[in-house]
């Protein structure tokens, strides 16, 4: 009776002990499969998601736009995002415009998003959010979409980068992603100017803080910087092409203890109500 009942608790054992490898095996076959066939496994299941996840993206911007209506009254918010977006369009207008008549046209060579005819544009639909701070997109290697292309609003207005890439979509890292760093020139806004490209412009950085913030650095403390000014992107990176639109500054922090000031930044992008964006697929970088 004894050794029938260890027999008995040994099989047992065995089954265990064969039952944990078998799972073992099982995980390590996935794990091998994933890293081998990851990309084409993402791009499978963005085609299936994809239309569900679009759906959920126009529910939220409806939704949020229902909301805004009810409590704000939504003609007067519809009345200030059109006047934003001209806003915006006259600020990249007046950008272009100062560039153009500058004496000294070879260092105000600009390429101002859909006016320059030189920059090829491919429209992309914004699909959903694919981590903080980063948008995936209806586009992908199939369309001639790489790693490192600019993306920019129909504004002008940068909203930052492409930074994975997949057969039929791709994801960009907004300028507010933790992650990102931009070269930029702040133009001073002196009553509602906006002044042109002189030695008046000051180089800096911008960096995202997360959760669509960003901030200017790497400005000199003795340089004169104000709120209201306007930043541009400037191609020191080679990323992103000169006098794009990014934001304007909104509070300054300076110590004249450090050799750099920092200010708070209010981009010029709102991804609110926003369909598409525009990458840029030719820019020399």
């Amino acid at each position: 009776m004894n050794t029938l009942s260890e027999n008995f608790s040994i099989n047992k054992k065995n089954n265990n002990i064969l039952k944990y490898f078998g799972v073992i095996i099982t995980l390590i076959f996935f794990i091998i499969i994933f890293n081998f066939f990851g990309s084409q496994i993402k791009n499978s299941f963005y085609v299936v998601s994809s239309p569900v996840e679009k759906v959920f993206w126009s529910a939220g911007e409806s939704s949020s736009g229902f909301l805004s209506s009810f409590f704000w009254a939504g003609a007067i918010a519809k009345e200030n995002d059109n006047l934003k977006g001209e806003n915006e369009k006259l600020i990249a207008q007046v950008v272009l415009l100062q560039a153009v008549n500058n004496a000294n046209q070879a260092q105000s060579d600009i390429s101002l998003g859909i006016q320059n005819a030189d920059l090829k544009l491919l429209m992309a639909g914004i699909i959903g959010l694919a981590g903080q701070d980063v948008v995936s997109v209806n586009k992908g290697s199939d369309d001639g979409i790489e790693e490192g292309m600019p993306v920019i609003s129909q504004q002008n207005v940068v909203l930052g980068k492409i930074n994975k890439v997949y057969k039929n979509f791709s994801s960009v890292m907004l300028i507010s992603n933790k992650n990102s760093v931009v070269n930029v020139k702040v133009r001073q806004n002196k009553g509602g100017e906006i002044m042109p490209d002189t030695e008046t412009e000051i180089d800096g950085v911008i960096r995202g803080s997360g959760n669509s913030g960003v901030s200017l650095d790497l400005i000199p403390v003795d340089k004169n910087i104000n709120e209201g000014d306007i930043l541009i992107t400037s191609s020191l990176e080679e990323v992103f092409p000169k006098n794009l639109l990014i934001g304007k500054i909104t509070k300054i922090q300076k110590n004249d203890q450090k050799p750099f000031q920092q200010a708070e930044i209010q981009p010029f992008f709102d991804l609110k109500g926003l369909d598409n964006l525009f990458v840029i697929t030719n820019y020399k970088r």
